[in-house]
């Protein structure tokens, strides 16, 4: 009977090896500045309902202490596809940059696209992007990126993401210096309008979401689209960027008052809308029990409307945390983090333990039974045991180093904060401060 027992687990132990062998399909959803309030699952008082996006949190687990690796876009998606803290890029790390300068990761660092493609996945961007683009090889000689007359898109394409891993991209992004919000979409590097005619912001969420759709459809065979370049017999990768709910605050005729917070809660809702099409495309494709779906936005809610939304609707986009984008406290790089995995994670969990989103290379790596090369993600630890389990004995890691495009720097252990800079950040209203008991004063660094 002891010898049953031990056989029975030892098989036991050999079927789950078995099982995390198996490469899942992925699906990461990255929004762009999504506050952690704005998802009703987490936030009791939300304005908003994100039926959708509260299904995943029914189906998997949930993150309530999970940090961006910046409170600003670009580096937080540095952060995220390498494993490395973007201030270590060095001067410059903690902000976008100049937006026609060329990529933002360094030629040969490993991504999780690239260390993907090591174990022959289908890879594809769908979206923002927010890394920049290798604009030198894309202009004529002698001229200068961001003048509209500069580029050659009949022989050069305008690559970014697939030099970094992805095999098929369709992004949104500038060309012009003279207006910022004039964005164009490129495929595969080469604008979809060869005429160049800017695109309209009301398209930018739908059409990436479509595309997403469209991909996975051709993956399951539904769909004959050789474009994508996509073999079948090897999982995806797909990454959803996109630029929502990020200024312009454009939510289509059929969402339009149908949220409680506003143009911007119309927007949420109707990017949560989206999310859902993409579930239900997993099911009807059979593809949702082999599909890891991570759900996270790369920083806070944006300074535009996020207080004046507070006022209006009593909804607040940073839950019950000070910060906002760009900024040091909490609100701007504690972010939502969702994921589900069917058969592997067990449904309806919650997790307080602390995450970065630096960590996702490293667990990935440990998924699809990868070695990590030296000074590759140096600030990725795997946390898949907690994935797993939903709680561990001893913390995966203790602390996370924060960064802002002003050079302002926090480290956190465990449940303490060191906040390397005094006053309160100058974006915050005074009825604000108050609201939160913050008082005055002219200390050198917080803790």
């Amino acid at each position: 009977m002891i010898n049953r027992i031990l056989l029975l687990s030892l098989l036991s132990l050999i079927g789950l090896s078995a099982s995390l062998a198996d490469t899942p399909n992925i699906l990461l959803i990255y929004l762009d500045d999504m506050g952690y309030g704005d998802v009703s699952s987490l936030n009791a008082e939300s304005r908003i309902l994100t039926p959708n996006i509260d299904r995943l949190a029914d189906e998997g687990i949930t993150f309530t202490d999970a940090h961006a690796a910046a409170a600003i876009c670009g580096p937080s998606r540095y952060g995220l596809l390498t494993g490395r803290y973007p201030w270590r890029r060095g001067k410059g790390g903690g902000s976008n940059g100049p937006k026609f300068r060329d990529l933002y990761i360094e030629d040969g660092r490993l991504t999780i696209a690239s260390l993907l493609k090591q174990k022959d996945y289908n890879t594809a961007q769908f979206g923002k992007w927010g890394l920049r683009h290798d604009y030198s090889e894309a202009v004529l000689p002698g001229k200068e990126p961001g003048n509209m007359d500069a580029y050659d898109f009949e022989n050069r394409r305008l690559m970014g993401s697939q030099l970094v891993g992805f095999d098929y991209s369709w992004c949104i992004t500038y060309l012009s210096k003279e207006d910022s919000d004039i964005k164009f979409q490129f495929e595969n590097g080469r604008p979809v309008d060869p005429t160049l005619k800017e695109t309209d912001p009301y398209t930018w969420l739908p059409m990436s979401a479509n595309k997403v759709i469209e991909y996975m459809e051709a993956y399951a065979g539904k769909e004959d689209n050789p474009k994508f370049g996509i073999d079948s017999k090897h999982p995806f990768f797909v990454y959803w960027d996109p630029p929502s709910p990020h200024d312009p605050i454009v939510p289509n005729p059929e969402f339009v008052g149908k949220s409680k917070a506003g143009p911007y809660g119309d927007f949420v809702l109707e990017i949560d809308h989206y999310i859902g099409n993409m579930l239900k495309t997993l099911d009807q494709l059979n593809l949702a029990g082999d599909t890891l779906v991570i759900f996270a936005s790369d920083n806070g809610p944006a300074l535009s409307g996020v207080y004046e939304r507070a006022l209006t609707f009593d909804h607040y986009s940073m839950g019950e945390r000070r910060g906002i984008k760009a900024e040091i406290l909490e609100g701007g790089h504690r972010v939502p983090l969702v994921v589900r995995w069917p058969g592997k994670i067990k449904p309806n969990q919650i997790s307080e333990s602390l995450v970065s989103f630096t960590d996702w290379f490293a667990t990935i790596a440990k998924i699809t039974e990868q070695n990590i090369p030296e000074n590759t993600a140096e600030d990725s630890f795997n946390f898949l045991p907690l994935l797993l389990e939903g709680c561990q004995e001893e913390p995966y890691r203790e602390s996370i180093v924060h960064h802002t495009p002003r050079g302002i720097f926090a480290v956190r252990q465990q449940n303490w904060i060191f906040i390397d800079h005094g006053p309160p950040d100058p974006s915050e209203p005074d009825w604000f401060r108050q609201k939160h008991n913050v008082q005055p004063h002219s200390l050198p660094g917080q803790l």
